[in-house]
């Protein structure tokens, strides 16, 4: 049986793969406007989070029965912790 924790954990890591997604839509567009090497690389930023948050997701997915309901609020707390993050760098971005 699943907790709640980990549901809303399922939750925002998806929220997390949308908003890494839009980072790497936007800096896209900056790269090919300005081709600067330091867009570039916050693609591969955006890249990298996008990915960390895909196997994040499968993991919770995949493993979901074994995780200890103890640990499950943690893991929803750094989750939510990411999303604030890059809900702020995509806001920063989208400017």
């Amino acid at each position: 049986m699943t907790d709640a924790f980990m549901e809303a954990s399922l939750i925002v890591g998806v929220v997390n793969i949308g908003l890494t997604g839009v980072l790497f839509l936007l800096y896209r567009r900056v790269y090919a406007q300005t081709k600067a090497t330091f867009t570039f690389a916050l693609i591969l930023f955006a890249g990298a989070f996008l990915l960390q948050n895909v196997l994040v997701v499968y993991s919770y997915l995949a493993t979901m029965p074994l995780i200890p309901e103890p640990l499950s609020p943690y893991l929803f707390g750094i989750g939510a912790t990411e999303a604030v993050g890059l809900g702020a760098i995509a806001s920063t971005a989208w400017r």
